[in-house]
């Protein structure tokens, strides 16, 4: 279960945040390394924490990983702990992916997937659980945990519109959002006028995400309600910059 809300936005979480209108734009890196903690909640009951890093690796490529750990009544019904890693480089200024593996034990094959991005022959395969098979990988493709740092450099570049391809279960799945509004969130660290993004293309969910322009556009909340009245939320609690001298942590409200 929390794998699916940690992909709130179908795919769609945490990316990296800076301290109040610090700018990375004339890093060499496209964004700051960081681990990043948010509380999953359902109708408001706690259920667990997402952790999220991003690394450099060396030789212009990345590791994103998100980490999902049930708590409460959840961790006694279910094993929902999960873990989405990415492995991808910055290409031209876009983000190119070249592996990504998704493990929950008890889960089906989508939540055991593992891909390989063979930008060569231009096909991606999947060589985890269930049936093995290999696609057409067409250029700007993404993976499903990367499409949320596409969507922040994106909202950076001042887009308003955002088409993604992930390829899923054995075909290519197109995820579509646009810029909805603008929003008050409060924070501990004070009011910040966010950007309301919502996905279009999904009949069946509600999924919105805020993020702040003045905090680099990070992500502050996820929402992801369904037909049946249930809500699924992200908050931002706990951020950790790893690659400065001193470390800057930020803690937040829920």
């Amino acid at each position: 279960m929390l794998n699916r809300i940690a992909i709130v936005i179908a795919a769609g979480l945490l990316l990296a945040f800076t301290g109040a209108n610090r700018s990375f734009a004339a890093s060499e890196l496209p964004y700051p390394e960081f681990v990043a903690e948010y509380n999953a909640s359902v109708n408001g009951i706690g259920i667990g924490t997402v952790t999220v890093t991003l690394k450099h690796e060396g030789n212009g490529r990345y590791v994103y990983r998100q980490e999902s750990t049930s708590s409460g009544l959840v961790s006694l019904f279910t094993a929902s702990d999960s873990l989405e890693i990415s492995h991808w480089r910055l290409l031209d200024g876009h983000i190119v992916p070249l592996e990504y593996e998704s493990r929950r034990k008890g889960g089906d094959d989508d939540d055991n997937e593992h891909l390989l991005f063979d930008w060569d022959t231009h096909k991606v395969k999947n060589v985890g659980a269930g049936p093995h098979w290999e696609i057409d990988l067409p250029a700007g493709t993404l993976d499903r945990l990367v499409m949320q740092l596409a969507m922040l450099f994106d909202l950076r570049d001042g887009a308003t519109q955002f088409d993604y391809q992930v390829p899923r279960e054995g075909r290519l799945k197109d995820y579509r959002f646009a810029l909805v509004g603008e929003e008050q969130i409060e924070l501990t660290a004070g009011a910040y006028r966010t950007l309301k993004v919502a996905r279009t293309n999904d009949d069946k969910d509600n999924n919105l995400v805020w993020s702040a322009p003045e905090l680099d556009y990070f992500p502050v909340r996820f929402l992801k309600e369904k037909k049946n009245g249930l809500k699924i939320t992200l908050s931002l609690r706990k951020l950790d910059f790893v690659p400065f001298a001193e470390s800057e942590t930020l803690e937040v409200a829920p």
